[in-house]
């Protein structure tokens, strides 16, 4: 029979495995969250609010029903017209 301290410490090794599993998200993707592209773009969630003020092409507006959702190479090329 095991110790009930070995249970735990399996129990423990199994959570740590949860955790460490990639977000499922990765540069590749087309159309992302408000915090995966945030994520992706290196920035804050400040800068993206910001961006979407000065005119970021959105797929869908947020709300406290609906996530927003972003299409990740209109925004590179939105972005990468904005610095120049």
């Amino acid at each position: 029979m095991r110790s009930s301290n070995y249970l735990r410490q399996a129990k423990r090794r199994q959570n740590r495995a949860i955790v460490d599993q990639p977000l499922g998200y990765s540069a590749n993707d087309q159309v992302v969250g408000k915090d995966t592209l945030a994520s992706l773009l290196d920035v804050s969630l400040t800068s993206v609010e910001r961006w979407i003020r000065d005119g970021m092409p959105v797929l869908q507006r947020g709300d406290q029903f609906q996530e927003w959702m972003f299409n990740l190479p209109e925004v590179k090329d939105w972005r990468s017209t904005q610095e120049d």
